[in-house]
C-alpha cells in the first residue's frame, strides 16, 4: 500500500510537471508574439503620429499663401499694406521664415526682407530650375511645394507657391505668386523626433525624385533605420514625403528566451509542491484556510491606499451605533472630499492621481487615534469614524489638523501639487440612526462645505436637511413645468453697431410658477443641472425659438436671428444632432437664423470631438458662438481650430472698460484677434453709452446690454427695436 501510494504521488509529480512545462512554454511562446504586435502596433502609431504632426505643420504654415491669396484679389492685385499685413500672419500662423509676393512670377516683395534681400528681383518664371515646377502651379492652378534645398543664406527649406488668379474687365489673367519659405527645423520642431533619438529610435523623412524615380532623404537620425521600418506617406502638395521610423534594439527575445527555463524550473516547483502537498493533506488544508482568512480580510480594505474600504466602514458604523445606543455614549463620522482633485488626473493622469491618494491616505492616518477608522469610500472621498467623541470642540479641532495636513504641498511625479479638502461632519446618534442616513447627511455636509468656497468643514444641521427637502420640492416642481409648458422666453436685442439697429436676439429662459410668479434662471437652473433635468429644458428653449422665428416674424424684424444657450449636458448628448435637426426641419428655419451659444470649459473637455459636434451643428445652417469669452482658456490655439462664428467678450471685461485701461487694452486686443479671424464679436453688458461708444471705436460688432434693452417678454417687444434705433440713429447723428 505504502508502495502504491509513492507510485501514485510520483506519477502525479511528474504529470503536474508535464502539464506545466507545457503551459508555460506555451504562455511564452504566445506572450512574445503579443508583444511583437503590440510593439509593432505602438510603432505605427509612433510613426503615424509624427508624420500627422509633420503634415498638420505644413498645411498649417502653407495656408499662409492663401490667407495672402485671398488678400491680392481683394485689393485687385494692388498689395500696399503687405509687410503689416505678413507680419500680422506670421504671428498668427507660426512657423513661416518669410512670406513673398511675385507679380507675373518676379519676387517684389518679401517679408521680413532683412536677410532675404538677394531673393528680390528674382524671375520665377525663367528660373531654370525653377520654371517648370513653376507652370505646373499655373497651370494646375493649385499650390506647388518645391524643395527641401539648402539656402544661400543657410539652412534647409521648402517654399510653397501659390499661384493667384485675379478678374480685371470681366477676364480672369494669372496674376503672379504668392509664397512661404518654411525652414526645415522649424517644421520639424512640433515632432517628437529629436527627442525619439536620444532614446534610440532612429528616422528617415525623404521625398520622390520624379527625375531619379528614387527617394531623396533630406533628414535623419545618425542611425540609419533598420530593413524592418514602419513608414508613412505625408500628402504635400504635387509631391510626396515618407517619413521611416524604427525602433531601437528590443530585449524581447532574450527576455522571453528565459520563459522556457523558467518554465522547468516551475513545473520540477509545481511537482514537488503537489507530492509535497499529496503528503501532507493536514498541512494543505491549514494553508486553505488561512489563504481564504486573507481573502476575506483583503474584501475589507482598499488596495491602492490600505485602508478600510466602504464596506467595513458600513460594517463599523453598524457596530458603533447598536454600542451607542447601549452605552450612551457619541461619535462621529468625517465625510472627505478632496477639492478640483479632476485637475490632478486631466494634468498628470491617472497614475499620479493614486500616487496622491496614497499619499493623502498616509496624512489622514497621521492625524487620527489608532482606535479612529479611516476608510476610502471611493474615488477622492474618504469617511473617517471617530469613536468616543464627547465634545464638538473635539471634532471640529480633529477637523482643523485634517485640513492643514492636506494643503502642505504633496510632490508627484517630481512636481508640487498644492490640495485642499471639504469635509462633512455628522454626530453619532443625533443626526441619524441608520447608517445610510448618517452617510447621506455627511455628504450633505460636505457639499454644503464646497458650496461655501471649499477648503473648509461643516457640521450637519436641520437646515441642511430642509435644503435637500428644498432641492427635491424644485425637482418636482421643474418635472410639473415640463409637463405643463410653464417655460416661457425672454428676449434681450442684439444691436449691430454698422446698422445702429437690432439685428438678433438673446432667448433668457424665465420660469412662470404658479405660486411664485416669474422665476429667473439662479432659482431653478442649479437643480436642474444636478437632477438631469436641464436636458430637456434646452431643448424646449431651442424649441420655442424656433417657434418665435416661423410665427413673429413681423415682431422680431425682418432678417433677425436667435441666439440660445446650450448647456455642458445638452453639448455631450448624443441626441443632440438628430433633435435640433428635426426641430429646424419641423420650423423652417432659414441659414443663420439659429445661433447655439456655448462655453470654453465644455469645449475644452475634448477638444476634438467638440470640433467634430460643431461642424456638423453648422453643416444644418446654425450659427456658433463662444460664449463668456476671455474667462477660461481664451486661446489663439484652439480658436482658430474651432468652426465657430462668433465671440462673445464676457461682461465682466466690460463693466470696467470706462476706466480700467488694462480691460481696455484686452477689449481691444480681442476684437482685433477675433476680425483677423474673420469672426463677429459680441460685447455683453453693455450698462451706459460711454461703453457703447468705446467699443464702437475698438470696431466691435454687435452689442448687447441694459443700455440698449433690458430682456423682454414677447408682449413687451412691441416698439422695442424701432425704439433702439431711433435712440441710436439720433446719437449717431449728433456724434
Amino acid at each position: 500500500m505504502p508502495q502504491f501510494k509513492y507510485s501514485h504521488r510520483l506519477l502525479t509529480a511528474l504529470l503536474c510537471f508535464a502539464a506545466v512545462f507545457a503551459l508555460g512554454s506555451y504562455w511564452t511562446q504566445l506572450s512574445y508574439r503579443s508583444a511583437q504586435n503590440e510593439q509593432r502596433l505602438l510603432m505605427q502609431q509612433l510613426v503615424d503620429s509624427e508624420a500627422s504632426a509633420i503634415e498638420r505643420r505644413l498645411s498649417r504654415s502653407l495656408s499662409s499663401t492663401d490667407i495672402l491669396a485671398q488678400e491680392v484679389r481683394q485689393q485687385g492685385g494692388d498689395f500696399r499694406d503687405f509687410d503689416e499685413y505678413a507680419h500680422g500672419v506670421i504671428q498668427a500662423i507660426g512657423g513661416v521664415s518669410n512670406l513673398q509676393l511675385a507679380p507675373d512670377g518676379v519676387i517684389r516683395k518679401v517679408y521680413p526682407l532683412e536677410g532675404n534681400e538677394k531673393a528680390l528681383g528674382h524671375d520665377i518664371l525663367n528660373d531654370d530650375s525653377r520654371r517648370e515646377e513653376a507652370h505646373k502651379a499655373i497651370a494646375s492652378r493649385r499650390m506647388t511645394l518645391a524643395g527641401p534645398f539648402e539656402l544661400v543664406q543657410g539652412g534647409i527649406a521648402v517654399i510653397g507657391r501659390n499661384p493667384v488668379f485675379i478678374y480685371r474687365d470681366g477676364e480672369e489673367y494669372f496674376w503672379g505668386f504668392t509664397s512661404a519659405l518654411i525652414f526645415l527645423e522649424d517644421l520639424l520642431e512640433v515632432t517628437d523626433l529629436e527627442a525619439l533619438e536620444r532614446k534610440g529610435y532612429r528616422y528617415r523623412l525623404s521625398r520622390f525624385d520624379p527625375v531619379s524615380r528614387q527617394q531623396v532623404t533630406f533628414a535623419s537620425s545618425e542611425s540609419p533605420v533598420a530593413e524592418d521600418a514602419f513608414e508613412y506617406a505625408i500628402a504635400v502638395p504635387n509631391a510626396q514625403w515618407r517619413l521611416a521610423m524604427s525602433r531601437p534594439p528590443s530585449a524581447l527575445d532574450s527576455l522571453f528566451s528565459l520563459g522556457y527555463p523558467v518554465s522547468f524550473l516551475a513545473g520540477l516547483l509545481v511537482s514537488w509542491m503537489v507530492n509535497l502537498l499529496l503528503r501532507q493533506p493536514e498541512t494543505l488544508r491549514q494553508v486553505v484556510e488561512d489563504k481564504t482568512r486573507r481573502l476575506q480580510e483583503l474584501a475589507f480594505y482598499d488596495p491602492l491606499t490600505g485602508l478600510a474600504n466602504r464596506r467595513l466602514l458600513h460594517e463599523q458604523l453598524e457596530l458603533v451605533l447598536k454600542r451607542l445606543h447601549r452605552d450612551g455614549d457619541r461619535a462621529a463620522l468625517l465625510y472627505l472630499d478632496l477639492d478640483d482633485f479632476k485637475l490632478v488626473n486631466d494634468s498628470m493622469g491617472h497614475t499620479a492621481g493614486d500616487n496622491l491618494l496614497a499619499q493623502v491616505a498616509q496624512r489622514l492616518r497621521s492625524v487620527v487615534r489608532e482606535s479612529d477608522l479611516v476608510a476610502r469610500l471611493g474615488g477622492d472621498e474618504f469617511g473617517i469614524l471617530l469613536q468616543d467623541t464627547h465634545e464638538p470642540s473635539a471634532i471640529t479641532r480633529v477637523c482643523d489638523k485634517l485640513i492643514r495636513a492636506i494643503e502642505e504641498p504633496l510632490t508627484v511625479g517630481g512636481k508640487e501639487f498644492l490640495v485642499s479638502v471639504s469635509i462633512g461632519v455628522t454626530l453619532l446618534p443625533e443626526d441619524g440612526r441608520t447608517v445610510e442616513t448618517l452617510l447621506r447627511n455627511a455628504d450633505l455636509a460636505m457639499y454644503d462645505a464646497k458650496r461655501e468656497g471649499k477648503h473648509q468643514y461643516r457640521l450637519f444641521n436641520d437646515a441642511m436637511r430642509d435644503q435637500l427637502v428644498q432641492r427635491m420640492r424644485i425637482e418636482e416642481d421643474l418635472r410639473s413645468a415640463l409637463e405643463l409648458e410653464q417655460f416661457e422666453l425672454h428676449l434681450q436685442p442684439l444691436v449691430s453697431f454698422t446698422a445702429r439697429q437690432v439685428m438678433g436676439y438673446e432667448a433668457l429662459i424665465r420660469w412662470r410658477h404658479p405660486q411664485q410668479g416669474l422665476l429667473y434662471p439662479d432659482a431653478f437652473i442649479g437643480v436642474a443641472e444636478q437632477s438631469g433635468l436641464i436636458r430637456e429644458i434646452g431643448y424646449r428653449v431651442i424649441r420655442e425659438a424656433c417657434r418665435l422665428l416661423r410665427d413673429e416674424q413681423a415682431l422680431l424684424g425682418d432678417g433677425c436671428m436667435i441666439a440660445v444657450n446650450l448647456s455642458p449636458a445638452q453639448f455631450s448628448d448624443p441626441e443632440l444632432l438628430s433633435r435640433i435637426e428635426a426641430t429646424v426641419l419641423e420650423h423652417g428655419i432659414g441659414r443663420g437664423r439659429l445661433e447655439l451659444e456655448i462655453t470654453e470649459s465644455v469645449l475644452m473637455r475634448d477638444l476634438d470631438e467638440a470640433i467634430g459636434i460643431l461642424n456638423r451643428v453648422q453643416a444644418l445652417g446654425i450659427g456658433i458662438a463662444i460664449d463668456d469669452f476671455g474667462t477660461g482658456y481664451s486661446s489663439l490655439a484652439y480658436v482658430k481650430r474651432l468652426p465657430i462664428n462668433k465671440l462673445k467678450i464676457d461682461r465682466s471685461f466690460i463693466q470696467t472698460l470706462s476706466w480700467d485701461r488694462s480691460d481696455q487694452m484686452i477689449v481691444e486686443a480681442i476684437i482685433a484677434m477675433a476680425h483677423k479671424l474673420e469672426l463677429e464679436v459680441v460685447a455683453e453688458g453693455v450698462e451706459d453709452e460711454d461703453q457703447y461708444h468705446r467699443l464702437e471705436a475698438y470696431r466691435c460688432d454687435i452689442a448687447q446690454g441694459y443700455w440698449m434693452s433690458r430682456p423682454q417678454s414677447l408682449e413687451s417687444l412691441v416698439g422695442v427695436p424701432q425704439k433702439i434705433a431711433g435712440m441710436l440713429q439720433g446719437r449717431g447723428a449728433a456724434s
